[in-house]
C-alpha cells in the first residue's frame, strides 16, 4: 500500500524525533558481540549517500564529483561483472581497513560492524538487476529447496546452512565451485544457471535482496483510541500501523478497533531498530500515537491514540517557540525561513470562525512582508492545505490540542544594500528567536535582545531574541551593509560567503547549516519536521560531533538568555520556568544520542552536570 508524502513529511518527523530522543539512531544488529553480517541492502544506502558518493557517485558507478582528484580507476560497482573476483568479505575489509593509496579512508571509527555490512550488502547489490534476483529466487526455489530449505536453513542432514558467514569470503567462482564438486549432488545447471544459483545464495549470508523487506515476528501491538475531549474510548474505529525500519518506511497495517476501543496487529518484528506509530482519522483529521519500540523482555507494546471535538477558541491558540532564519547568499536577495510551534492549550480542535462565503475554513493567518515572493511551506503545496491571499498565509486545516510545527520559507530583496525584517504575528508568542549568518553585515534590532552567537562549522550565526509577544505585535530588524565585497571579506576565499546552494531553489531551502541550528534550539518543539524538510542537506555522520556541539553551545546561550530575561523581569515565572525545563530536555535529548569515537566525553560530562546542578536548585523538569 502506497502512502503520500504529506503523511510520510509528518511520520518521519514523529520517527526522527523518537530515534534522536531515544538514542535508538544507530543500532547494533547484537551489543557486546560480533555483528551477524545480514546488512540489508536499502539500510545501507543511507550509509553509502551520507559517505560515499563524493568519490563512487551516486549510482555506485565511479563517477563522483571527486574522483578525478584520485589515482587511478575507481570501481564501477554496476559493472555486471564487478563480483566475478570480489567476494564480500574483501569489500568488507576494505570498508573497514580504507585504501590510503586510493585517497580512501578507513570507515572502521565511523561505522559499527553491523553498519559497514549494510555497506558492503548495497555495494554487492548495485551489479544485480531487479530482475536477475527475480530469476535466481525462481531458480533457487525450483531446484534447491528440497536440500536447504526456502529459508536457506538445511532440511537434510549434512546439508550446510546458506546464511553460514563463512560464505562471505568466497568470490562467486568458488561458490559455483562448491556447487559442482563430487560433494554436491548433480542439479543439472549450466553456466549461467549456475551463476544465477551463486545469486540466490548471497541472499541469505549477505541479506542484498532489496526487494523483500520482512515484515514477520511474535510481536503484538495493541492500540486504544479514546475521544480525549469526552474521555471515551471510540468503538469500531478504523486504525492504521505504520511500519519502519531503521527510519525506512516498510508497510502499513489496517485494523478496526472492538467495542472497547482496541485495534490489535500481530506477527511483528521485535528488534529495536523497528518503530511503530498508530494512526486514526476522525472529523477529518489524522491522528498519531507515540512511537513504539519492543523492549528486551516484552513481545507487546501497547499504544494510544488520541481523538478530539472540535470546540476550542481562539484563546487557545498561542505559539510556544518561535525562529526566524536568516540565509545571505548573495547581495541581491535574502532567503528566510520561519519556523513556528503553535499549541492549543485546550482538549478541543481549533476549527476557526464559521463563515459561509469561504470555500475552506480560514484557521490560522500567516502574514508576511509586502515584498516576500516565492513563498512556501515545507512538506506542502500552496492552494491545498494552505492558501496565499497577497502575502498572507492562511492554515486551512484545523488545529488539534497540543503542538503543530509549521516551516514557512520565502525570498526578500535587498534594497540600497538592506532589508527590513517586519511583519505582525497574529497569536501570542513566548518567544522568538532571530538567527542571521555573521559575514560582515550590519543588524539593528533595538527591540531584541542579542544574545550569545551560535557557531557552526562553516558560519557563525547572530543570536536575537523577543519573550512574551503579545497579540498582533510587530516585530523589527533591519540588515544593512549587504555588498558582494562585505559578503567576499567574510569569506575566507575570494569569492562571496556560500551559505546557500547556488542550485537550490530561491528562498532558503538549500542552507546546509541551518539543521544543526535547528536541530540545536528545537530538538524536541521543532525538530522533527524541520529535520525532515532538510534531510537532503543532513551532514555527514563525521560530522556528528561538530553538530552535536553547535547544537549543545546554542541551548547553553539559549538557557543564559532566559535567565537574564527573567531576572530583568521581562517574562513571567511560569513561562520562565517551562521554557527552561524545555531547554534542558533538548540538552538531554543531545546527550543521548549516539556518540561517534571522536565524541568530546568531557563536554557531555559539562553540560549533564549543569543540568544537574540547575535540577538542585529547584528546577524540576516537568
Amino acid at each position: 500500500m502506497t502512502i503520500s508524502f504529506s503523511r510520510l513529511t509528518k511520520l518521519f518527523s514523529i520517527i526522527a524525533l523518537a530515534l534522536l530522543t531515544t538514542g535508538l539512531s544507530s543500532v547494533q544488529a547484537q551489543e557486546g558481540g560480533k555483528a551477524e553480517p545480514t546488512g540489508i541492502a536499502y539500510r545501507g544506502r543511507k550509509q553509502f549517500v551520507q559517505r560515499c558518493v563524493q568519490c563512487h557517485g551516486e549510482e555506485g558507478r565511479g563517477d563522483g564529483p571527486l574522483a578525478e582528484q584520485i589515482s587511478g580507476n575507481i570501481p564501477d560497482f554496476t559493472a555486471p561483472d564487478y563480483a566475478a573476483t570480489m567476494s564480500p568479505q574483501t569489500i568488507f575489509d576494505i570498508i573497514t581497513q580504507g585504501r590510503m593509496e586510493k585517497m580512501m579512508p578507513s570507515w572502521e571509527n565511523m561505522m559499527s560492524e553491523s553498519e559497514r555490512w549494510d555497506v558492503t550488502a548495497y555495494v554487492w547489490s548495485l551489479h544485480l538487476t531487479q530482475a536477475r534476483i527475480d530469476a535466481a529466487i525462481q531458480l533457487y526455489e525450483a531446484n534447491c529447496t528440497q536440500c536447504h530449505g526456502s529459508s536457506g536453513l538445511a532440511v537434510q542432514e549434512d546439508t550446510p546452512n546458506l546464511d553460514d558467514e563463512k560464505w562471505l569470503a568466497l568470490p562467486e567462482s568458488d561458490l559455483i565451485a562448491a556447487m559442482t564438486n563430487a560433494s554436491h549432488p548433480d542439479v543439472g545447471l549450466d553456466k549461467a544457471e549456475l551463476a544465477l544459483a551463486a545469486v540466490a545464495a548471497r541472499r541469505f549470508s549477505l541479506g542484498f535482496d532489496q526487494a523483500q523487506v520482512s515484515v514477520e515476528g511474535l510481536g503484538d501491538i495493541e492500540v486504544t483510541v479514546r475521544n480525549g475531549t469526552t474521555g471515551e474510548v471510540l468503538a469500531n474505529q478504523a486504525v492504521s500501523l505504520i511500519i519502519f525500519e531503521q527510519e525506512q518506511y516498510t508497510e502499513m497495517r489496517n485494523a478496526q478497533a472492538d467495542e472497547q476501543g482496541v485495534a490489535v496487529f500481530s506477527g511483528l518484528p521485535m528488534p529495536p531498530t523497528w518503530a511503530y506509530v498508530a494512526e486514526t482519522s476522525y472529523q477529518g483529521l489524522t491522528y498519531h500515537s507515540e512511537v513504539g519500540h519492543f523492549s528486551p523482555d516484552s513481545s507487546k507494546i501497547v499504544l494510544d491514540v488520541a481523538v478530539y471535538d472540535a470546540g476550542a477558541s481562539l484563546d487557545a491558540i498561542a505559539i510556544s517557540r518561535s525562529h526566524w532564519l536568516v540565509d545571505i547568499p548573495n547581495a541581491n536577495y535574502i532567503g528566510m525561513g520561519e519556523v513556528y510551534s503553535f499549541v492549543n492549550d485546550s482538549n478541543q480542535v481549533y476549527a476557526g470562525e464559521a463563515n459561509p462565503a469561504q470555500e475552506k475554513p480560514h484557521i490560522l493567518k500567516l502574514p508576511l512582508p509586502e515584498k516576500a515572493i516565492h513563498i512556501g511551506v515545507e512538506g506542502e503545496t500552496i492552494g491545498e492545505r494552505f492558501l496565499l491571499e497577497g502575502t498572507t498565509l492562511i492554515d486551512t486545516q484545523p488545529l488539534p490540542p497540543g503542538e503543530t510545527q509549521i516551516f514557512i520559507r520565502y525570498t526578500l530583496p535587498v534594497e540600497e544594500g538592506q532589508v527590513a525584517l517586519a511583519h505582525p504575528i497574529l497569536y501570542p508568542t513566548a518567544m522568538l528567536n532571530l538567527l542571521i549568518p555573521d559575514v560582515g553585515i550590519q543588524v539593528d534590532a533595538p527591540e531584541w535582545q542579542q544574545d550569545e552567537s551560535i557557531p557552526t562549522q562553516d558560519v557563525t550565526f547572530l543570536n536575537y531574541s523577543i519573550f512574551d509577544l503579545p497579540t498582533h505585535a510587530m516585530p523589527e530588524a533591519t540588515i544593512s551593509g549587504i555588498s558582494e565585497a562585505v559578503l567576499a571579506q567574510g569569506n575566507d576565499s575570494d569569492e562571496p560567503q556560500q551559505i546557500v546552494d547556488h542550485n537550490a531553489a530561491p528562498g532558503i531551502s538549500g542552507v546546509p547549516q541551518l539543521p544543526w541550528i535547528v536541530s540545536g534550539l528545537s530538538v524536541l518543539l521543532l525538530g522533527g519536521g524541520v529535520l525532515l524538510g532538510w534531510r537532503q542537506h543532513k551532514q555527514t555522520q563525521a560530522q556528528r560531533p561538530a553538530r552535536r556541539e553547535a547544537g549543545k553551545r546554542a541551548l547553553v546561550a539559549q538557557m543564559a538568555s532566559l535567565d537574564n530575561a527573567f531576572e530583568r523581569g521581562d517574562m513571567g515565572a511560569d513561562n520562565y520556568h517551562r521554557q527552561r525545563n524545555q531547554l534542558k530536555l533538548q540538552l538531554m535529548a543531545l546527550l543521548q544520542e549516539e556518540a561517534a569515537p571522536e565524541h568530546d566525553v568531557n563536554a557531555d560530562k559539562t553540560v549533564k552536570l549543569q543540568i544537574e546542578e540547575d535540577s538542585e536548585h529547584g528546577e524540576a523538569i516537568d
